[in-house]
């Protein structure tokens, strides 16, 4: 398979220019394989933690989130998603009141998806692909990849990206950080407006288990 593997997007504050650079690396790698590595939407109306004063509310911030993914949706209708922790928020927020799981639109349903495959994690060619949820610091997909000992791609860690390999005398595997593309200036994400290390804009594509590192060239998306 020729997977392309879209970062952390964040809808709707996903950064200008994203998708289009998404799909000139689906079309010169010659990928026939999509796989999103989770966090679609931001959610943070919804979130856990303290919420930006200039922030839309729960259902404007769904109406905005739809109408992006509608638009990756048909820039790529066939895909695999990875389940991402802010992708998730509703179902968490629900267990918190003892409102079964089954009460909940599906994935596919919320976001008029059909063709999507939504699971937590998905396996190409020996590469095990899943959000990254719990992974951080300096290369969390290799310490993924090194906790399994195989192949890892992940998104989760906005400011990773790049592979790294682990290598014996009999084999070899690589964990690759995707990077993302989101928006480091909008509202969701405030928190880190002062931090020096900011967000990797990128993607991967793994040809028949081979991982390359696409950067997004910020001086011709904007």
């Amino acid at each position: 398979m020729r997977v392309l593997c879209i970062g952390d997007v964040h809808e709707p504050v996903a950064k200008d220019g994203y998708l289009e650079f998404c799909q000139d690396i689906y079309d010169a790698w010659g990928c026939n394989q999509v796989v999103f590595i989770g966090d679609l939407v931001d959610w943070h109306a919804i979130s856990f933690h303290s919420k930006h004063p200039e922030s839309p509310g729960a259902f404007d911030e769904y109406k905005l989130a739809y109408d992006g993914i509608q638009k990756w949706y048909k820039a790529f209708p066939k895909a695999k998603v990875c389940v991402g922790n802010h992708d998730a928020r509703p179902n968490r927020l629900a267990a918190t009141v003892n409102i079964p799981s089954s009460f909940l639109q599906s994935y596919e349903e919320m976001w008029n998806t059909p063709k999507w495959n939504w699971a937590f994690d998905h396996s190409i060619d020996g590469v095990y692909y899943f959000h990254g949820t719990g992974y951080s610091g300096l290369h969390p997909a290799y310490r993924a990849a090194r906790e399994m000992g195989m192949s890892a791609c992940i998104g989760h860690a906005h400011a990773a990206g790049g592979i790294k390999w682990l290598v014996n005398p009999n084999r070899r595997w690589f964990g690759m950080d995707v990077g993302c593309g989101i928006d480091d200036k909008r509202y969701a994400f405030a928190y880190g407006k002062h931090l020096r290390k900011k967000s990797v804009i990128s993607c991967g594509v793994v040809i028949d288990g081979m991982p390359y590192h696409e950067m997004m060239p910020i001086e011709v998306y904007k």
